[in-house]
């Protein structure tokens, strides 16, 4: 699920997903890389973009479908705190109308929402199995928003990227099809590691 800044901001500083099984960042990293792989096997990444250029249209139209999965674009009006949802049990991710025509435009918050679904459905989260958590009442890592922001962060900007660029913002966004905001966390976060 992607919230709205408005959603994030009525909920506070704490985990806004559901309590999910604990992944490290070097936990979704190694997951990221090996996915990266089965991306690349799979034509997601746009030579025409640059080499590390993830094709979210073509993993939302073309890999998941064939994987089995549907998206349908909502028009209903609804969605109003977030724009787009995974149900990986049931193969199905929904997204608001807009995100979807801006996605087709290359926007780079379709494209980060996109990937940030696909993060669930790799890491395998379901609402179902976390009916008695309560919200926010866990560990960042825990948290199944958080755990899918940064997976979709190293798919879309892995650490030996961003090193190569070196942990500059405006490159990075280039290579990447990223927004500044997103850049700049992913930049602050590696250096938090000491990776940059």
């Amino acid at each position: 699920m992607v919230v709205t800044d408005e959603h994030k901001h009525r909920t506070g500083l704490g985990p806004i997903g559901y309590k999910v099984a604990p992944r490290n960042r070097a936990q979704l990293r190694e997951i990221a890389t090996s996915m990266r792989d089965l991306l690349r096997e799979e034509g997601c990444y746009r030579t025409d973009a640059g080499p590390d250029y993830l094709d979210a249209t073509h993993l939302l139209e073309n890999v998941l479908q064939r994987a089995g999965y549907a998206f349908h674009p909502d028009d209903s009006g609804q969605l109003q705190e977030t724009v787009a949802f995974a149900i990986p049990d049931r193969r199905l991710i929904v997204l608001r109308e807009d995100i979807y025509n801006s996605l087709q435009e290359e926007a780079p918050f379709a494209r980060y929402t996109v990937v940030h679904e696909f993060s669930h459905i790799i890491l395998e989260h379901a609402l179902t199995l976390h009916r008695g958590a309560t919200l926010g009442q866990h560990k960042w890592w825990e948290d199944s928003e958080w755990q899918a922001n940064n997976l979709a962060a190293e798919l879309l900007m892995p650490v030996d990227v961003v090193q190569n660029l070196g942990g500059k913002p405006l490159l990075l966004q280039a290579a990447c099809g990223v927004s500044a905001p997103a850049a700049m966390h992913r930049i602050n976060n590696l250096k938090k590691e000491g990776l940059l």
